[in-house]
């Protein structure tokens, strides 16, 4: 067994014993084959459904709030119209048209039908 000198922290000479190697016992480790690129059988009835659910799930998540921005957009240019029109029906006639004739040029939306309160 070897004796070695080592310096402690406080300057003084301190005698250590060599450490005999210790030698770890490994198992084998199995062969991990690299990572390729998936193989898809287009063929298969199982992956053509996943594949058209997953083009059906972008197209409605994707287009249904452009084409519902797309309404919105459209029924305030026609609301301003009919304020338009309201105004020189007025200015004309000094009456504003009636309800039935604003829901015949423009049908309500649920959103008008509602009463907007604040029930804090």
């Amino acid at each position: 067994m070897a004796l070695s000198l080592h310096r402690s922290t406080l300057g003084r000479c301190a005698v250590q014993r060599a450490q005999p190697a210790r030698v770890r016992m490994q198992a084998p480790r199995p062969r991990v084959q690299p990572c390729r690129a998936i193989e898809i059988d287009f063929s298969d009835p199982d992956t053509q459904i996943s594949l058209a659910g997953m083009v059906l799930g972008l197209v409605a998540g994707l287009g249904a709030p452009f084409w519902y921005i797309n309404r919105a957009e459209k029924d305030e240019e026609r609301l301003e119209e009919l304020r338009a029109l309201n105004r020189a029906t007025f200015a004309e006639t000094g009456e504003y048209m009636s309800e039935d004739e604003i829901s015949k040029i423009r049908k309500p939306k649920w959103t008008d039908r509602r009463e907007w309160q604040d029930d804090d």
